[in-house]
């Protein structure tokens, strides 16, 4: 599905070729400190992983350019991404044009249909370019010809799965948490108070007696889509983002489900794996993006057997085209991720953690008509700003 230009020239970053049989296209072009990196095929394979678990994921026909660094004065992870204020009227009419889902319709019900928003009533909402040019109200990219810098601290990652150290962090779920922030999960309450603009995750901020809520003070806010049951409790420390979830001191789950580390989680822990969940899904669902719809269709016949030490080959009839291979190490979370070995049939696995899950996905065409998004033009004079999402390693 991806890979690498063979031949580079002198000094110049590697490109990557990132396609997909989704509509979503991120296309990551590596810097030379991630080529010229005795690691660098680990890592530029982490980052192709990242890539393709959110391809996989969303459906929607855009293309996304990241230039990717390692750079060791970051906390963990980073994003530069550019954003610009657009009008928030013309915002929501691309969202109520867009909607495609039951969490559509349960977010949309709450967000009153007036030219300003609810929590603060500007005009504007702050809005990273990719998602702006999904909704149809810009049509360009950054001034360096990127969407956003993603950096990491790669001496503090384990580069593989299953994790090789403990006391090291999850590179793919790193990068998961950043790319998210550059195609438009993001709050604006960091620099937007107290006037605005708000982010779009902001629509969808709550305290725990339902109202809404805009402020840096205080522990209580929390992640919402219906306006009714709370998902995920959003980060309050100001060492950390606005949107990501609570994670300082500890773990959050509503009453029924156990505390998980999450892909969006403002403090990461060491020596764990995480892929995009139910609640970073919900999330990009709600500001924007159309998640992938599998086919209901008889599933194919499929054959594990061992074939090595930590060793495993899956295969699947020849008549049953189109599927990927897909992982998950917890089915509690309802997250999964493509295996590296994508569709190749048989693909050999090999894991060395207690219990790792395996499914055949095939993504299917949705039945759904979009209409036509907003089409307000990118003002001349539009100005365009970098905005820094950060994730930092949860001190012990």
């Amino acid at each position: 599905m991806k890979r690498l230009l063979q031949k580079l020239l002198p000094g110049m970053a590697a490109f990557g070729i990132a396609t997909s049989a989704y509509s979503l296209t991120i296309i990551p072009t590596f810097d030379s400190s991630i080529v010229n990196d005795p690691n660098s095929s680990a890592m530029m394979s982490a980052i192709n992983f990242s890539i393709g678990t959110l391809q996989s994921n969303l459906t929607d026909n855009a293309t996304v350019n990241i230039l990717f660094v390692a750079d060791e004065s970051v906390g963990l992870g980073q994003s530069a991404t550019w954003e610009s204020p657009y009008a928030y009227a013309d915002y929501l009419t691309a969202l109520r044009s867009r909607a495609a889902s039951i969490n559509d319709t349960n977010a949309l019900s709450q967000i009153p249909n007036t030219t300003t928003d609810p929590l603060v009533g500007n005009s504007n909402i702050a809005l990273k370019l990719p998602l702006a040019r999904l909704m149809g109200l810009d049509s360009g990219y950054g001034p360096d010809g990127f969407d956003s810098t993603i950096s990491c601290k790669m001496s503090l990652m384990n580069l593989t799965r299953p994790p090789a150290d403990p006391n090291k962090y999850d590179l793919v779920g790193t990068l998961e948490h950043e790319i998210d922030e550059v195609l438009g999960f993001a709050s604006n309450l960091k620099r937007g108070q107290p006037s605005g603009p708000i982010g779009p995750a902001d629509l969808f901020r709550y305290t725990t007696n339902l109202v809404r809520t805009w402020t840096t003070n205080g522990d209580n806010a929390y992640f919402s889509v219906d306006g009714t049951n709370l998902l995920a409790r959003f980060n309050q420390d100001p060492g950390g983002d606005y949107h990501d979830w609570w994670s300082v001191s500890g773990l959050w789950a509503p009453a029924g489900k156990t505390p998980h580390e999450q892909v969006q989680d403002a403090f990461g822990g060491p020596g764990t794996t995480q892929d995009l969940g139910q609640n970073e899904m919900a999330m990009l669902d709600v500001i924007g993006y159309t998640l992938a719809i599998a086919t209901p269709q008889a599933p194919p016949v499929v054959r594990i057997i061992r074939s090595g030490a930590n060793q495993f080959t899956l295969s699947w009839t020849n008549a049953a085209t189109g599927y990927v291979l897909q992982e998950s190490t917890n089915l509690v979370l309802g997250s999964w991720a493509f295996s590296i070995t994508g569709s190749t049939n048989p693909a050999v696995v090999s894991t060395t953690v207690n219990q790792n899950f395996y499914r055949l996905y095939k993504a299917g065409s949705s039945s759904l008509s979009h209409p036509k998004t907003a089409t307000g033009a990118r003002s001349s004079a539009q100005h365009y700003e970098r905005m820094t999402h950060v994730v930092q390693p949860r001190q012990p």
